[in-house]
């Protein structure tokens, strides 16, 4: 990153990063104040705990996302000044709204997944399809009104990496997904904390080639988490479907790191 993309914890960028946080919560809890209406048991105080520790680690990524120097616009004709005064754009308050459906996703982590009558088992699943509908909406809304910003991509990246994660332990945690699904949920952290090693032992990093099956596998694991979390089908039929997928997403994730470490090079 130079110095002329590097925008950081300016004065203008806290006052952003306050104004996004304020947002993200109150997002959130609209979410909860919903949930309440077609949750008969409705959110325990364990709950509430673990929406209020993702609410906290989700507001710390925007920090560090502002911290590294993730510029707020990154368009080549903008000035720097330009790029670090422009505001949040609507596009990237839609993925903050998705964030805010992963919070209180998070919170089945500590309850379990919700076994009343009535449309209450449905929430997990429908909170993880709307952070999963929307990744496609806020980067029609950024295309369509022309404000794709390097700041609003990157946070949608880790969106979709947290909704994965937390999905994955909600479902793990009820017994729909086996254990090693964990390994597809953490496989992308592992995967860049791998490449950020490598870079800092002054070991050589190749550009991520393409891959045709990178997107449909991503697209059965995000199926088998959504499945896994609705009371459809049996836990058991779930549980061997994420046994399934996990097998070539995992195997997938193993060929990208082989050609990034340079391993293809080699043979």
């Amino acid at each position: 990153m130079t110095d002329e993309t590097h925008v950081g914890l300016s004065r203008g960028n806290f006052s952003r990063w306050i104004t996004v946080g304020a947002g993200h919560v109150a997002m959130v809890a609209g979410t909860l104040l919903a949930l309440e209406l077609v949750w008969s048991a409705g959110p325990s105080r364990a709950f509430l705990g673990a929406v209020a520790l993702v609410v906290v680690l989700e507001v710390l990524l925007v920090w560090i996302l502002f911290d590294e120097g993730t510029p707020i616009s990154a368009k080549p004709a903008q000035s720097p000044r330009d790029a670090t005064e422009q505001s949040v754009t609507l596009a990237t308050w839609v993925t903050i709204a998705r964030a805010g459906a992963v919070v209180v996703l998070a919170g089945f982590v500590a309850t379990g997944l919700p076994t009343e009558s009535g449309i209450g088992p449905w929430a997990p699943a429908a909170l993880f399809a709307l952070a999963m509908v929307f990744d496609a909406v806020d980067g029609a809304v950024a295309r369509r009104t022309n404000s794709e910003t390097a700041f609003g991509s990157r946070l949608d990246v880790e969106v979709d990496a947290l909704a994965i994660l937390v999905g994955s332990v909600v479902a793990i945690a009820a017994g729909t997904l086996p254990l090693v699904f964990l390994a597809v949920a953490v496989a992308r952290y592992l995967f860049v904390a791998g490449r950020r090693w490598r870079t800092w032992r002054g070991r050589s990093v190749s550009t991520l080639p393409a891959n045709r099956l990178r997107r449909p596998l991503g697209g059965f694991a995000m199926l088998a988490v959504l499945l896994a979390l609705t009371p459809v089908p049996s836990p058991a039929v779930s549980y061997w479907l994420g046994l399934l997928v996990a097998v070539p997403v995992l195997a997938n994730f193993c060929w990208d790191w082989l050609a990034v470490s340079g391993r293809f090079e080699k043979w």
